[in-house]
């Protein structure tokens, strides 16, 4: 099975907080804190699994758990709306994915200027 495909310098821009990764680089965890919400975001790289978990403060059950399994990749993206993360959805493509390109379909995670999880495609 091909890695996850991503920068991972891109990711620490984006998120502004160093990852927690586990030994040889299994997994990395952005703990993300704005206002009253909060993002946990793990990314395991080698198996190409991504888990999201995004939680409000004061309320007992997160508002977004969502767990992509065989993801091929992600990339950041800075636009006129502001900074987010697109991951590719998972066993979507037919070929190796490359982060610098955009995938066809997948989940946005907007993370300036303000904290959202959407779906997304671009015309072919």
């Amino acid at each position: 099975m091909p890695e996850f495909s991503w920068e991972p310098l891109d990711f620490l821009e984006a998120l502004e907080v160093v990852p927690i990764e586990k030994e040889y680089g299994i997994s990395f965890r952005y703990l993300f804190a704005r206002e009253a919400y909060s993002l946990d975001l793990t990314i395991h790289p080698m198996a190409g699994d991504v888990a999201l978990l995004i939680t409000c403060a004061g309320m007992t059950e997160p508002l977004v758990r969502l767990d992509l399994l065989d993801c091929p990749g992600a990339r950041v993206i800075q636009d006129k709306r502001g900074t987010a993360i697109e991951f590719s959805a998972a066993k979507l493509l037919e070929r190796r994915y490359d982060h610098a390109d955009a995938p066809p379909y997948g989940f946005r995670l907007q993370l300036k200027p303000f904290v959202q999880l959407t779906t997304f495609n671009y015309p072919r």
